[in-house]
């Protein structure tokens, strides 16, 4: 697969967020390092990977976070997430015939059907309808089961988002997995990478900043409380103006709807938002841009045109990119493009509005549930 130099070198990374990886973890891997310099990055993207499930296994969190990274085509997520499999005990020709077409793996029915949808929810087009949703119920998936997988399939995008757009290199320990010592250690590194089977837990409150309607689809599910504290980490943060990261989540959003709303009236502007996909995250944004002072009819133009004279230097580089990163068919276009972007800002900058995109990616691939609701 075809991959960019990465976008940024690694950095020193400070004993407590090391720390706080490896709980999380069980290990740090090497974007740490890369992202270290925005500690909400690193703390989001570790929770978010960790499994935070309470009503589907952990086994199928694994065979999602595979499926998701190959349909990506994220070199780094899928290489080293077929690493992790192969040290948790998974053969590496089960792990091939997962590769080739897992409708073909030695997979269960309930599988299968899992697989099928997060897949749906990862790529969007066409949107997961009420009959995925029947037949995951016909599989056995209960409604908090459902939310959770669309979660781990969007928690990937995450992953796959950040690293295709970093162009992170690939991790040492793939190349390790097979040597004599490390084969005698599978045991005991399975078990701290292994990850456990999480109780339930209620929405957490409040729940009123951005994606909140997103995260209200996984009350009962400790991904809840994940994504809460991810989005507003992300929206405390003071690298970049809130507006801006308002504004990314907004075209996102209406990127992942059905259609834009060319020729709609501004003064319906509501009922616009509730026509497209999405509509809660893109009227949660809306609101809150207007707050930062953004009329309604500053709002369409953005989201319309994805530019605007009240757009900043740094908003008119980072609004349009956040609509290329919704849908891409090759790793190393994204990768130039995010290296345009790049250009002359901080990398601190950078990894905040990598972080950000990647972030309403996630949000508002699960806040497709929400139409479905």
């Amino acid at each position: 697969m075809e991959w960019e130099e990465s976008l940024l070198p690694p950095t020193s990374v400070p004993p407590a967020l090391k720390a706080e990886v490896r709980k999380r973890l069980g290990v740090v891997p090497g974007w740490v390092a890369r992202v270290a310099p925005v500690p909400w990055v690193a703390r989001s993207w570790a929770s978010m990977m960790s499994k935070p499930v309470a009503h589907v296994s952990p086994a199928l969190c694994d065979l999602i976070a595979l499926v998701v990274s190959q349909d990506n085509s994220c070199r780094y997520c899928f290489g080293a997430q077929r690493a992790v499999m192969r040290m948790l005990g998974y053969r590496e020709a089960y792990i091939a015939r997962l590769e080739r077409a897992f409708h073909v793996a030695d997979l269960s029915d309930a599988e299968r059907a899992g697989l099928d949808f997060a897949r749906r929810i990862s790529r969007a087009d066409p949107r997961p309808s009420r009959a995925d949703l029947e037949r995951l119920a016909r599989a056995g998936f209960s409604p908090p089961a459902i939310a959770e997988l669309a979660y781990v399939a969007a928690a990937t995008v995450f992953a796959n988002r950040a690293a295709t757009l970093l162009a992170l290199p690939p991790e040492p320990f793939e190349t390790m997995v097979d040597r004599p010592l490390v084969r005698l250690m599978r045991p005991l590194m399975a078990r701290r990478l292994r990850a456990r089977p999480r109780q339930p837990e209620p929405l957490p409150r409040p729940n009123d900043g951005p994606g909140a309607a997103a995260v209200a689809t996984l009350d009962g599910s400790p991904a809840a409380g994940v994504l809460r504290a991810a989005l507003d980490a992300a929206w405390a943060s003071e690298v970049l103006p809130r507006r801006t990261k308002t504004l990314a989540l907004a075209v996102v959003a209406r990127a992942l709807g059905c259609a834009r709303s060319e020729g709609e009236s501004v003064l319906a502007l509501e009922r616009v938002a509730r026509a497209l996909g999405c509509a809660r995250s893109e009227g949660e944004s809306v609101l809150a841009l207007e707050r930062d002072g953004f009329g309604a009819r500053d709002v369409e133009e953005i989201l319309a045109t994805l530019g605007s004279t009240r757009l900043d230097a740094r908003e008119t580089r980072i609004v349009p990119f956040a609509r290329e990163t919704v849908r891409y068919h090759r790793p190393v276009p994204i990768q130039r493009r995010m290296r345009e972007v790049a250009e002359g800002l901080e990398p601190a900058e950078v990894l905040e509005a990598v972080g950000v995109v990647a972030l309403a990616n996630t949000v508002c691939r699960l806040g497709l549930l929400v139409d479905l609701s």
